[in-house]
């Protein structure tokens, strides 16, 4: 192996000198042509010349686009400072609906409003004990931040909780070495432990865990929503706090142990909403990895077991940022093409050196397995994403523009290529061992859109139950977001009307398919099992399934598919319901999913109502009870409103948006695909059947 890498590096050496060879015999004849074509002696510049702005920008050199798509400015926090969202994101996809149902509903509409209550919408960090300003922490005498303490059997409780659950998923951490590290801080019986920042940290995720077991006691349906102290989803929050006092000790000295809490505090913090901390954490943990040399191969004279925890790390942490970044929309920051770490490993004897209790399972799959499929995954997915939005830029800068939804032949053009594209994830699916894939009834297919229910394995251990379904779950969240920029909202002709914009309707009709498989694999768990009870992701895996469903069903409210998407909404509001009874934003996401689903409704029954040649936009006077109680609960009409049996149309639409909420920022009325003035919006919601 040592061999091998050094006749690695040596033909890395070659291939850069003979590049600089080139590049200088490049400029050389450029500097030739140029002398003999410029007149002896000029002080004046060429008006063909380049400036010396272009001389110097090496983006095109380096094959970088000149023009990117852009994004989105928008708050998403306490405060009403904007962060920016690319066009990959569930924001900039919010920013597109709410720009579209201000047109549509011929009212301001503002985006803050859809989206769900969130910690981070309620208190400005994680360890914010109220709203408003921080309090001032109290500081102990060895330094560190004084916070509530758990009994010794209390911690018992939620590190066993770990083992089970995160260690399965985050495989960061060697079992027996954490115990023994955890067993050597109770120096005396009856005193409190030794202060650990890795401790504090597994603690923390644990409580975030394990609180959202625990039903909320005394929450009425007003009070249901409201973001507290007490939320499970910012539970354990002063430990998180104290571990990262510890940490700041440790920034120029960083260790392995440092890294890993690192990696724990972005899963804590994504847990609790803090999207913007959490990648900021991230960028952190990047640089401390590559401080510590885990992007490269670990050396021969480790020990096995020490060598695959190292990959395992480099690796875990590629794949947390690589998903985080695509989430966000924002470039990413570590560079594959600067790691020479080799995958890590998943066979039988590394399961066993590991010395953790979990099992083996059949078909050689390992607990290590579902780690390597993961890594994979993220891998494809990455690969797809970064050579669709190239395209994408590419396709911008030929066009000028700055979205591709102004130009039909463009959007069409993005859409061909990523079809293509796509059967990297398709590839990645086959391979995955049979051992990790949930069977179906009925013969149908894992990781499939085909609709079939799961069949659970009875005896199967939890833990292996869970790293099945999440590894599925991830798979049609990356798809979904990847087809979802296809969702079209703009004059662009509808589905199946239009051949020459066949690759964008299938990958429209494509990403509603992954959110339905999303949605029915949550509420067949939500209604069977308690797997992925607490497991804030997979909430927000079903919150982001649901936008695409209202975004689709807007887009296109007489497609074939719209039907179950529509039916596929009403089950997100019951996981949702299931949910809420443990955290406030699954119970406001209830909310807000009726409230824009209400709307959906009304829009496809004014679509329905009227012939092709009266426009389908609603007038203000028509608009009838959107929120009929203020607050977009149609709780007392069932969860589809507009079309209940005892209700009349006519009967519904009394009230003129008495409880829409117009307020509304800038974002509200970014254009991301314009609509002509006067233009006849029925015919958005024309549909062929072939």
């Amino acid at each position: 192996m040592p061999s091998a890498l050094s006749e690695i590096q040596r033909l890395r050496s070659q291939i850069r000198h003979l590049e600089q060879q080139l590049q200088r015999q490049h400029l050389s004849l450029n500097n030739t042509e140029t002398s003999l074509a410029s007149p002896p002696v000029s002080f004046a510049p060429s008006p063909a010349s380049p400036s010396a702005d272009t001389r110097l920008d090496r983006r095109k050199e380096h094959g970088i686009p000149q023009r990117y798509w852009e994004g989105i400015y928008t708050s998403t926090a306490q405060s009403r400072q904007t962060q920016y969202y690319g066009p990959a994101s569930s924001f900039y996809f919010i920013g597109r609906m709410s720009s579209y149902l201000a047109t549509a509903l011929q009212q301001p509409h503002s985006d803050h409003h859809m989206q769900p209550n969130s910690a981070s919408r309620t208190f400005a960090t994680p360890t914010s004990p109220k709203r408003g300003p921080l309090d001032v922490p109290v500081l102990t005498a060895d330094g560190t931040i004084a916070a509530d303490t758990l009994t010794a059997t209390q911690e018992d409780y939620f590190l066993s909780l770990f083992w089970q659950s995160f260690h399965c998923i985050l495989q960061i951490l060697d079992e027996v070495d954490f115990k023994e590290h955890y067993k050597s801080l109770w120096v005396a019986p009856g005193k409190s432990r030794k202060p650990s920042a890795l401790v504090d940290m597994v603690l923390a995720l644990c409580m975030q865990y394990g609180v959202a077991f625990v039903p909320r006691s005394g929450a009425t349906t007003q009070t249901q929503v409201v973001v507290d102290g007490d939320d499970a989803t910012i539970a354990g929050r002063w430990l998180y706090r104290r571990s990262q006092t510890l940490l700041s000790a440790e920034l120029e000295s960083p260790s392995i142990t440092t890294l890993q809490c690192h990696i724990l505090a972005v899963y804590y913090l994504c847990n609790a909403s803090f999207q913007n901390m959490a990648h900021s954490t991230l960028a952190v943990a990047v640089r401390t990895a590559e401080i510590l040399g885990l992007h490269i191969e670990p050396p021969e004279s480790m020990p096995r077991k020490t060598k695959e925890l190292r990959k395992r790390l480099w690796w875990t942490l590629f794949t947390v940022e690589s998903k985080t970044c695509m989430k966000l929309g924002r470039p990413l920051s570590a560079q594959i093409s600067e790691a020479t770490c080799s995958l890590p490993a998943d066979d039988p004897e590394l399961a066993f050196l590991s010395g953790s209790s979990l099992a083996l399972s059949e078909d050689n799959v390992t607990w290590h397995t579902y780690n390597l499929q993961n890594t994979m995954l993220i891998l494809a997915a990455r690969t797809v994403y970064l050579a669709f939005h190239d395209k994408c830029a590419k396709v911008l800068a030929t066009i000028g523009g700055t979205t591709l939804y102004s130009d039909a032949e463009a959007l069409e053009t993005c859409a061909h290529f990523l079809s293509t594209g796509m059967e990297c994830l398709h590839s990645w699916r086959h391979s995955v061992p049979n051992g990790l894939k949930t069977r179906r009834k009925a013969s149908g297919e894992p990781f499939s859109i085909d609709k079939s229910p799961l069949d659970l394995e009875l005896y199967a251990p939890v833990w292996l139950q869970r790293q099945r379904l999440l590894l599925e779950l991830l798979y049609h969240n990356l798809s979904m977001n990847l087809h979802r920029p296809f969702i079209s909202f703009s004059t662009v002709p509808s589905s199946g009307s239009n051949s020459s914009l066949q690759h964008v309707h299938e990958h429209a009709d494509a990403c509603v398919d992954h959110a339905n498989a999303i949605t029915q694999i949550m509420y067949q768990m939500m209604t069977e099992g308690d797997t992925l009870r607490g497991w804030h992701e997979a909430f927000q895996w079903q919150w982001n399934a649901t936008l695409s469903l209202i975004g689709y069903i807007l887009a296109y409210p007489s497609a074939p598919s719209t039907p179950s998407a529509r039916q596929a909404i009403d089950s997100a509001i019951d996981v949702f319901e299931t949910l809420g009874k443990n955290f406030a934003m699954a119970a406001s996401a209830v909310n807000v999913t009726r409230d824009l689903t209400a709307k959906a409704d009304f829009l496809i029954y004014s679509a329905s109502g009227n012939d092709s040649t009266t426009p389908a936009t609603p007038s203000s006077a028509g608009l009838g009870v959107l929120q009929a109680n203020g607050s977009g609960d149609f709780a007392a009409h069932g969860s589809n409103p507009l079309f209940g049996p005892d209700m009349e149309p006519s009967g519904m639409f009394q009230n003129t948006l008495s409880g829409m909420d117009l307020a509304f920022t800038v974002d509200s009325f970014n254009c991301f695909e314009p609509l002509p003035p006067g233009s006849d919006m029925s015919n958005l919601w024309n549909f062929s059947e072939g």
